[in-house]
């Protein structure tokens, strides 16, 4: 997943990347040739941000062991007039300064994955629809398109493909410190904010930090009260600004993030995994990743939940951030934009999937014609497939907003936690961000 997010490349960013990126060739532009036999030979430039190519527990793990490097070798003995040169590039801001300065000059790669929504569709102009290479039953079969159109929807115009699920942001707790506060948060489900509250000070009671949480969790946490108070199309008009975040109903899910702090219920460090396991945690926030390492670390004494709804008449109940984080591109100044789209439609294949899967590098995926049951043991993988196809699992909101509004709100909302900045001057500050953002865009 996504533990989040990028925050806007600046010019001079751009500008030296692009004095490296002229010294080099992307290969675009000598892309086929022709063989002896008079085949076209065609070359494919992958920059890969996406898939493992190093495994840091085990250092002696071959790059030819990694499944990408597998798939690749089975796509060209498929079509053995392609070549796939695939290039390991970092994700983020680094990758988003290196392809807007390629992609410029038009000599970046044939494709990529990028961060989906609007940090994808920020470079709208250098992608190639993915509509005409998908029939309807081939799109039926992927889940998250949304992620990847220009409206949010998922019949909208594709400027990408799902490439992978973060799955549903949970909360995990420890069974043994909620037993011994009288607290079952499963059966005792908190129905709003206040009673999550109440449920955390029985924790705290018992001399125990109730909740962890990471230091970019406004992204998992607050951001997706506001999600589920307005529902995507909500976070849509709040982006265009045909409504407000100042709303009170919005204010009053900042109001509750200064409360937490300030009674002294969360803590906020990157650290909290291991805390956590160590038992000094009452509950903590996690990706996939993360919950299946608690239930590896401590056993039956881990439960999840999810992240309880901030108050009972919000539009998205019983859900949580996540989905679709990530998406395959296609660049439009290709040359073989269609066999580039073919590739990624070979590594979006049921069998490829199953692949995916088997090696061990992927516990979920966004196709719905594979049961991870069949080939995971773990039945809690299983759960979490089942939670990330969920209609409440609510597309990642910082993905929704331009990624100068997220920035803006990750610069300001410790202001908020801490209580130097109140939640009406906050939300004040990011429609105005936002007012700002749509202006110069309109110029």
């Amino acid at each position: 997943m996504k533990l989040r997010r990028g925050s806007v490349v600046t010019a001079t960013l751009i500008m030296v990347m692009a004095l490296v990126l002229n010294a080099c060739s992307s290969g675009t532009n000598e892309s086929a040739s022709s063989s002896g036999n008079g085949e076209k030979q065609i070359k494919l430039v992958f920059w890969n941000s996406g898939f493992a190519t190093i495994d840091e527990n085990n250092k002696s793990k071959k790059k030819e062991d990694f499944y990408i490097s597998q798939a690749v070798e089975r796509y060209q003995k498929l079509h053995p007039n392609v070549k796939i040169d695939v290039q390991d590039v970092p994700s983020g801001d680094e990758l988003f300064a290196k392809f807007q300065t390629a992609s410029i000059a038009k000599n970046g790669p044939d494709l990529t994955v990028l961060w989906s929504g609007s940090y994808m569709l920020r470079f709208k102009q250098f992608l190639e629809p993915m509509d005409p290479y998908f029939t309807a039953e081939e799109r039926a079969r992927i889940v998250g398109w949304s992620a990847t159109t220009e409206d949010f929807t998922n019949d909208g115009k594709a400027y990408g493909v799902p490439f992978g699920t973060d799955g549903t942001f949970l909360l995990a707790y420890n069974k043994k410190i909620f037993a011994d506060a009288g607290v079952d948060p499963v059966a005792q489900r908190p129905k709003n904010f206040q009673e999550f509250v109440a449920m955390l000070e029985k924790i705290k009671a018992q001399n125990v930090t109730p909740l962890g949480l990471f230091k970019d969790s406004f992204l998992h946490v607050p951001d997706y009260w506001i999600a589920q108070t307005v529902d995507i199309p909500g976070l849509d008009s709040l982006v265009k600004g045909t409504s407000n975040f100042s709303d009170p109903k919005l204010v009053n899910v900042m109001k509750g993030w200064h409360e937490l702090f300030d009674k002294d219920l969360v803590i906020a460090d990157d650290s909290i995994r291991q805390l956590f396991i160590q038992g000094q945690l009452g509950m903590s926030v996690g990706a996939n990743s993360d919950i299946t390492n608690f239930s590896e670390e401590m056993g039956d004494n881990v439960g999840f939940m999810k992240i309880p709804d901030f108050s009972e008449d919000v539009k998205i109940h019983d859900g949580g951030p996540g989905g679709v984080g990530a998406a395959f591109v296609v660049t439009n100044y290709s040359e073989n934009a269609k066999e580039a789209a073919e590739f990624v439609k070979f590594l979006m294949s049921k069998e490829e999937q199953i692949n995916k899967i088997k090696s061990g590098e992927a516990r979920i995926t966004v196709v719905n014609d594979v049961d991870v049951n069949e080939y995971v043991s773990d039945p809690l993988v299983k759960t979490m497939q089942d939670m990330a196809n969920e209609p409440s699992t609510i597309f990642w909101p910082d993905n929704v907003y331009p990624a100068e509004l997220t920035s803006e709100m990750m610069s300001l909302q410790s202001l908020v936690s801490s209580g130097k900045m109140t939640a009406e001057e906050f939300m004040k500050k990011i429609d105005q961000k936002r007012d700002d953002l749509l202006k110069n865009k309109s110029k």
